[in-house]
């Protein structure tokens, strides 16, 4: 049966509207999907960089038992920083260690509290003791804990001058400071883009790039991967120039054999 024209009309309107509904309906379930990734992945990321710091944790001691073991700690802070302000090697040391220990419970580390004490600037004297380097390694990871925290916390720990001293300690010749220098502008330039560029000002990029050697171990591969992945990303972009440098290394970086690895390149 032959259909009058109005009527041929309304069939291929109608047609017409199913199909668009079904691109707006597939549209709108990839942008979904891909919201739920950026979301999985901004989440992995974070993630990945606690665990990463209580990866090396666990690999010197067991972790503290998280609510207790903080307030237990809290109790003691007026001690552990009479320690740190102390003139006594060992004694610095020691309490440093007992405040990257407490920055390092996995569950809601009492970040604010530590910073309350007054502690940061200390920590980052102690980063040009390079005739120390277990201090220099301490006071590093008590900062980059510190930085891995709030937008403020991360504010307290640039504004009392740390990042060129991370940035020099790129060349350390000690493998376990240089990683945590590593980890540290890696949480700093990740915070914000203004963060970022703040360490990309202060010639961070080019240190960094020199950890990507045959002689670096697969942890400081993927951290400097990782660090390496935050100096790129972040609207506003960086300069193309700030960031060109880095195109050779991360050409070699996809063909890494290591999930970590090609995920952050």
């Amino acid at each position: 049966m032959s259909l009058r024209p109005s009527a041929r009309t309304e069939v291929r309107r109608n047609r017409y509207k199913v199909a668009v509904d079904a691109e707006e309906g597939r549209r709108r379930r990839e942008d979904n999907m891909v919201e739920i990734r950026k979301n999985k992945r901004e989440e992995s990321l974070l993630k990945k960089r606690r665990e990463g710091l209580l990866a090396q944790q666990n690999q010197q001691e067991q972790l503290l038992s998280a609510t207790s073991a903080s307030d237990k700690k809290l109790e003691s802070l007026p001690v552990m920083v009479a320690g740190v302000w102390s003139g006594d090697g060992n004694a610095q040391l020691e309490a440093t260690t007992q405040f990257r220990k407490l920055l390092s419970i996995e569950r809601s580390p009492p970040i604010n509290e530590v910073v309350q004490s007054g502690v940061v600037p200390r920590f980052v004297e102690f980063l040009a003791r390079d005739d120390f380097p277990p201090l220099q390694f301490e006071a590093a990871w008590a900062l980059t804990n510190i930085a891995s925290g709030t937008s403020e916390n991360t504010r307290v720990v640039i504004d009392h001058g740390a990042v060129p001293i991370f940035v020099k300690l790129l060349g350390s010749p000690t493998d376990d400071v240089r990683e945590q220098a590593v980890w540290a502008l890696g949480n700093v330039a990740g915070d914000s883009p203004k963060c970022r560029d703040l360490v990309l000002s202060h010639g961070a990029l080019q240190p960094l790039l020199a950890q990507f050697n045959e002689h670096a171990k697969l942890s400081m591969l993927r951290n400097a991967t990782w660090t390496l992945s935050n100096f790129c990303r972040g609207k506003p972009q960086p300069a193309f120039e700030l960031t060109k440098p880095a195109l050779p290394a991360l050409e070699r970086l996809i063909h890494s054999n290591d999930e970590e690895v090609l995920t952050d390149a």
